[in-house]
């Protein structure tokens, strides 16, 4: 079996517009190393699986089970998602990416580039460009990187990759089913913080990320509303879950507080 040095584990729930930019961005990578496309669908109801299916020859399809309503939210399902996408990957290497986002033509060269120089690398941050439903594309000009006893700072699904072996390594705290709302970038980002000296934020505009009123963000998690709010408070909790350690800012305590009248 041939090995394969790098797996891009795709999340996709009625994706159908943005599909054939997403997988296409992937087949057409410039990296010599060899790499796999695994695409997880959960459940779509709209064309999704037939679009897929003009690609069948070159990536894995994986469709997720039916489940009991575990959450409203998309976000536990799309966890969900890249954990049965993770444990049918082969790469040394994983990368996320949600089917809305596409990749520069050089992501995986440069990922590759970088896990291949500095062996001790776990997980490696690219940084985006935005794009909305216009077309136009902006820079995001955040300073991704950690931030001492603050709330991480980290860039979106798709501009990460990590070690797979530090993936397994760390399983059980990644995919925990007991915070529900909590995002795997939030919870990569908040693992990461272990791993500081094995960490990498790149500089280079790798992924597009596209901002349109289909993301379940934009659509249930606007800033400060109720569930943004329930959100923010499960990610402190889980931070402190994973790291041992907390995070008492102002932002906590208004967010705590808050909170108790919802």
């Amino acid at each position: 079996m041939k090995k394969i040095k790098i797996s891009i584990l795709i999340a996709n729930y009625n994706g159908e517009k943005y599909l054939r930019r997403c997988i296409n961005s992937c087949l057409s990578q410039n990296t010599k190393s060899p790499f796999e496309i695994i695409f997880i669908d959960d459940n779509s109801t709209d064309s999704s699986l037939a679009i897929v299916k003009e690609f069948k020859k070159k990536l894995k399809l994986i469709k997720t089970k039916k489940k009991k309503n575990i959450s409203k939210f998309n976000t536990y399902y799309q966890l969900n998602s890249y954990y049965h996408g993770f444990i049918k990957s082969r790469g040394e290497i994983i990368c996320f990416l949600d089917s809305d986002d596409y990749l520069k033509k050089n992501k995986l060269s440069k990922i590759d580039y970088y896990f291949s120089r500095y062996k001790n690398l776990d997980f490696v941050f690219d940084r985006p460009k935005i794009i909305n439903l216009k077309g136009i594309i902006s820079r995001n000009l955040k300073n991704y990187s950690f931030r001492e006893n603050k709330w991480p700072l980290f860039p979106p699904q798709s501009c990460i990759s990590v070690k797979r072996k530090t993936i397994q390594k760390n399983i059980g705290k990644l995919f925990k089913k007991k915070f529900p709302l909590t995002t795997l970038d939030f919870r990569i980002a908040a693992l990461s913080d272990q791993f500081r000296k094995n960490t990498f934020f790149l500089n280079n505009e790798l992924t597009y990320y596209f901002q349109h009123d289909d993301n379940e963000s934009n659509k249930n998690f606007s800033l400060f509303n109720s569930n943004w709010l329930k959100r923010r408070l499960e990610g402190f909790d889980y931070y402190e879950n994973v790291n041992k350690k907390k995070i008492r800012t102002l932002d906590y305590y208004i967010t705590k507080i808050i909170n108790i009248f919802f």
